[in-house]
Order: C-alpha cells, then sequence, then structure tokens
C-alpha cells in the first residue's frame, strides 16, 4: 500500500508540472515514477554502510519525472519553468562537446512541497531519504535512447566492458538523434520562412510558435497582419522569449495563434490596430500584470 501511495505522490507531481507546462503551450510528454521501500532500502545496502548518512549524503530521487520536449531548445524553457515552481538543489548539465559521442546530462535536484513530505510514509520513515526529487529534461527523439542506454548498458556496465568501439557505436546513434533534433528544428524554420514569402500567415505562426495552440487565425488579425510590416515584425520575434515573457509574467489566458498575436503586440509591436481587436479581458490582465510588478 506504500508503494502505491509514494506513486500517487509521484502523479501529483507530475500533474503539477504537466500543468504549468501546457500554461506555455509546449509540445511534451512527462512520466513519473516512486521507488519502493524496497528498492530503497536495496539501494542502500548496495552503496555500503555508512555511504549515506542521516547528516550528510541521501538518496534523492525516491520521486523521479522525466519531462520528454518535443523540440531541443524548449529545455531552457522547461528548465526555467521548473524553477519557477520548486527550489532547486543542483543540477547536472553537460556542456556540448562536438569532438566526442556521448549523451548529455541534463538532470535536476528539487525541493519537494511540504505537503508531499508529510504525506510520504517513507521520508518520514527513513531518514536516509531527502525531501527532494529528480527531474531530468529530452528531447522525444532522444528518450527512446535513453531508456535503452538505461536499462541495457548502465544496469549491465560489466557486459560493455572491454567493447569500447561498441560503447562509442552506441553513443554515435545519441549523436545521430540529436543532429535529427535540430535539424527538425531547423525544418520547421524553413516552412515558417515558406509561409511567410508567400504571406500566408496562419501556417506561418503556427510552424513558428510550434506550441499546442488552436489552429484558426481570426480574420481580422489576419488582415492586419497583411498590412505594413506586421508579418515581418511577427516573423522576426524571438519565440523564447516570447514564451519566457508568458512564464515570468504570470500570463494564465488559454493559448491560441490569436492569443499570441495579442501578446506579441503587447509587449514587442504595439500596433494599434491590433490592439483595438484585442479582448478587452485580455488587455486589462495584461496591464494589471504590469502593475502588479
Amino acid at each position: 500500500m506504500s508503494g502505491n501511495y509514494e506513486q500517487v505522490l509521484a502523479k501529483s507531481l507530475q500533474a503539477t508540472i504537466e500543468s504549468e507546462l501546457d500554461r506555455l503551450g509546449l509540445l511534451f510528454r512527462v512520466f513519473s515514477r516512486a521507488k519502493s521501500k524496497t528498492s530503497i532500502e536495496s539501494k542502500i545496502e548496495s552503496k555500503g554502510v555508512g555511504y549515506y548518512s542521516a547528516d550528510g549524503k541521501k538518496i534523492q530521487d525516491l520521486f523521479g519525472v522525466r519531462i520528454a520536449l518535443y523540440f531541443p531548445d524548449d529545455i531552457n524553457i522547461a528548465r526555467q519553468a521548473l524553477e519557477k515552481l520548486y527550489p532547486l538543489v543542483s543540477q547536472e548539465v553537460d556542456p556540448h562537446d562536438a569532438s566526442q559521442f556521448q549523451a548529455l546530462r541534463c538532470n535536476f535536484v528539487f525541493k519537494l512541497p511540504e505537503t508531499i513530505v508529510q504525506d510520504s510514509q517513507i521520508i518520514r520513515t527513513n531518514e536516509l531519504v531527502d525531501r527532494t526529487f529528480e527531474v531530468q529534461l529530452r528531447t522525444v527523439l532522444s528518450e527512446g535512447w535513453h531508456e535503452v542506454e538505461h536499462d541495457l548498458r548502465y544496469k549491465c556496465k560489466e557486459d560493455w566492458e572491454k567493447h569500447a568501439d561498441l560503447n562509442r557505436a552506441l553513443n554515435g546513434i545519441y549523436a545521430s538523434l540529436e543532429t535529427s533534433d535540430w535539424g527538425m528544428m531547423r525544418l520547421f524554420e524553413d516552412l515558417t520562412y515558406r509561409h511567410y514569402k508567400a504571406k500566408e500567415w496562419a501556417p506561418m505562426l503556427r510552424n513558428k510558435f510550434r506550441l499546442r495552440t488552436g489552429n484558426d487565425l481570426s480574420l481580422k488579425l489576419e488582415n492586419i497582419i497583411g498590412q505594413d510590416d506586421i508579418g515581418k515584425l511577427l516573423y522576426r520575434l524571438d519565440r523564447t522569449e516570447l514564451i519566457l515573457k508568458i512564464l515570468n509574467k504570470g500570463i494564465r489566458f488559454p493559448l491560441t495563434i490569436n492569443t499570441l498575436v495579442y501578446i506579441a503586440n503587447y509587449y514587442y509591436i504595439r500596433d494599434s490596430r491590433i490592439s483595438n481587436v484585442t479582448p478587452t479581458a485580455l488587455s486589462r490582465a495584461l496591464d494589471e500584470l504590469e502593475l502588479s510588478q
């Protein structure tokens, strides 16, 4: 029963994280798990007496969350979103080294909410378990590779000893996936540019923002974007900067293509024609957020 309830707590972490990433419109998948009492005891035993201690090193991954993002440039956005939700304890982020074939770690440890600490029987009864949880950030393309590597290499290190060439080959597969990640992003950038040149504003915006939003652009906005340089200004808009603005300002309106244009206009473009068709509730909410910060 304890193990099942710990998993319920892991799911509550997952739900909170999913809600925040959904607010930003990111494309992603989230997975969560909780170690069982038996698994925790086995980990302590495998490390030997004294490795973990009540006043020293503790187990930090009773709860684990894995976030697989559709695009590599969203990893930094997701990280910043997490840091606004939970206090960061530590991180392991490998710098990119183009001269080596190896998987890059993007792992973080955060403090657990006090409600979960109080509800966790394992934390309450085992002083070697820390009040933290681990988050791993990956791309969707690399997710499958990480699963294979964890189960069939990391957990079976002795099987790979004296096989450096195959170790490197497996890492090379990861490198090809990493290249595909950036290649796919560049493909969408090229598609965005083609729609921009053709003055096809709705497809341009959909493929530029790459977010989970509604697909329809209002006729009023479409007509305005086609005038002067509004289309060019939207095309040149920094996608990451806009999403981080939504994150940091605490904007909680449902995201659609129209809403994104309204928000982009409010902070960056400042065209009166778009301001005049912006829903009053959204304009008022953005004004109130500015006054409160």
